[in-house]
């Protein structure tokens, strides 16, 4: 298991690039490149140069993943536009959200919101209530037991709650509508959650296998490490402990193993992932071998 079972913020940077290595193999280096240097757009990955079940890969340059793009420079809007040449922007948070920290716009660029919650009780609901910057509010939310009880069940019930499968649903429909006419780019807050889980159903969707899939969820901690130990620095100097510690880890970052008891959920309730894909989120098989046709090579 990826980051298991040492948690995260016990391991060094290099110790999760070394996981990753050993567990990806010759798809390390391809992955690496797909990680994008930008200013302040973190987490931005195209999805380009992953290999499926049968062999093929997914097409590069058409499919991308980041965190918002609320603070991008103008160094990131130009490379999404006029190199990425990104033509739809699906935005995956919460008006309350939106309507706090909007996202740069994209000329030219259709912008859908499709939030995967039905309401704005979500844990940045919660987390804003707290007074100063965010990491101080990241700090105070994380000493208390709502912010550990909804980090330990938060991917259990993403993949649960009905509003947020007819929206994994939706998106997926979204790009059988696009029809690989434009290059797409989703994301939600920080890109690791909501946008983990919507990838992931995505890649299980053109044929990627369960490792290829919790691979491709477990970069954000690669991505992510610096910030993650800059916050758990502030945590334990205000006095925070371990537990504590795990609980910013899952906010900044991802817990692997609770992503894999997701996926253990969806067997356990639903048989496989297949028929998750196909009863839950009634995605046909006809519209599966469509979607591979598109994005495959």
């Amino acid at each position: 298991m990826l980051n298991g079972p040492r948690p995260l913020h016990c391991m060094k940077k290099s110790e999760i690039e070394e996981q990753l290595k050993v567990a990806m193999g010759e798809r390390w280096s391809i992955v690496n490149r797909r990680l994008y240097e930008m200013d302040n757009i973190p987490n931005a990955r195209d999805l380009g140069g992953i290999r499926v079940a049968d062999g093929r890969r997914i097409k590069r340059g058409r499919l991308f993943r980041s965190a918002l793009l609320t603070y991008g420079s103008e160094r990131d809007m130009a490379l999404l536009r006029d190199e990425l040449r990104i033509g739809c922007v699906v935005d995956l948070r919460t008006q309350y959200e939106i309507s706090h920290l909007a996202d740069r716009m994209l000329d030219d660029a259709e912008y859908v919101n499709m939030p995967i919650f039905d309401k704005d009780n979500n844990m940045w609901f919660e987390m804003a209530k707290f007074p100063g910057d965010e990491s101080e509010k990241l700090r105070q939310f994380a000493l208390t037991e709502i912010a550990k009880e909804m980090t330990r069940n938060m991917y259990i019930g993403f993949v649960a709650d009905e509003f947020c499968q007819l929206q994994y649903a939706a998106f997926v429909e979204k790009l059988l509508d696009i029809n690989g006419t434009q290059n797409v780019l989703w994301h939600c807050s920080q890109g690791k959650d909501r946008t983990g889980l919507v990838t992931a159903f995505l890649l299980f969707a053109l044929g990627c296998d369960k490792q290829t899939v919790v691979n491709d969820f477990a970069l954000t901690n690669y991505y992510y490490k610096d910030l993650v130990d800059r916050d758990l620095r502030k945590l334990y100097d205000a006095g925070g402990n371990r537990e504590d510690a795990s609980v910013v880890e899952s906010m900044l970052g991802v817990r692997v193993d609770f992503f894999e008891a997701a996926l253990d959920y969806i067997v356990r309730t639903y048989g496989s992932i297949d028929n998750y894909l196909h009863d839950i989120l009634v995605i046909t098989p006809e519209e599966q071998e469509y979607l591979r046709q598109i994005y495959l090579e």
